[in-house]
């Protein structure tokens, strides 16, 4: 049983987050595919993302294989005694250094991508949420979300046996990105590149992690070896 309606974006229905209308003809060229699917268990829900770009589409691939990696390296810092917003605020920092690597930003360091809301405009929902008889579970929020992270679902510092999601994203959402490329920053962007990275939409990368009692246990990989 599907705990939710999956999410299948091809293309620029990448870049929507919750994308449900969909097409009835295949697009000419097909140049990237977005699943969000999930499934429940013992009345338990899993919630999983991958991104998986046209073999043709390098610079895409190099985005998807960059966000993998700051996916792995967020997943690691689940522990008990962690701050969830600190694994939210590490999200920001990374997708930083990914487009300043991916020549999408230059001119601008890291911190000042964070700062001055570019990261946002990228990544613009929070890093992930509870998993459990819910697949946004209850009780994540007993304090309101912080300033920095409006959207963010889960505030809590994490326990032994609590089951997050960490789930990045780098998406070319018009809406968002056009008013930061067409303010004083815009000089520091790459309009030609990411204006063909548009029609692949945008990335995310969702595993199911749960805390140990000195670590914790990625479901999501472990399943899928």
């Amino acid at each position: 049983e599907a705990p939710y309606h999956s999410i299948i974006g091809v293309n620029e229905h990448a870049g929507t987050l919750h994308y449900q209308f969909y097409d009835t003809q295949a697009p000419e060229r097909p140049r990237s595919l977005l699943i969000d699917a999930g499934v429940r268990f013992r009345g338990y829900c899993s919630d999983i993302t991958r991104t998986t770009p046209a073999p043709d589409e390098r610079r895409f691939s190099a985005l998807v294989q960059g966000l993998e990696q700051l996916q792995n390296r967020l997943c690691e810092m689940v522990a008990p005694g962690v701050e969830y917003a600190a694994i939210h605020r590490k999200t920001h920092q990374g997708i930083a250094a990914l487009l300043s690597a991916a020549g999408l930003v230059s001119g601008l360091d890291d911190e000042a991508l964070v700062e001055q809301g570019v990261t946002r405009a990228f990544f613009p929902h929070g890093i992930g949420h509870f998993l459990g008889i819910q697949v946004h579970d209850v009780a994540g929020k007993l304090e309101p979300s912080p300033a920095d992270a409006p959207f963010l679902r889960l505030t809590r510092t994490l326990e032994e046996g609590m089951v997050v999601t960490i789930e990045p994203g780098l998406y070319i959402i018009s809406s968002l990105l056009d008013p930061v490329l067409n303010g004083p920053l815009g000089k520091h962007f790459d309009h030609e590149v990411i204006d063909d990275l548009r029609g692949c939409g945008g990335i995310r990368i969702e595993d199911n992690v749960v805390v140990t009692s000195d670590g914790a246990r990625n479901l999501t990989r472990e399943m899928s070896g």
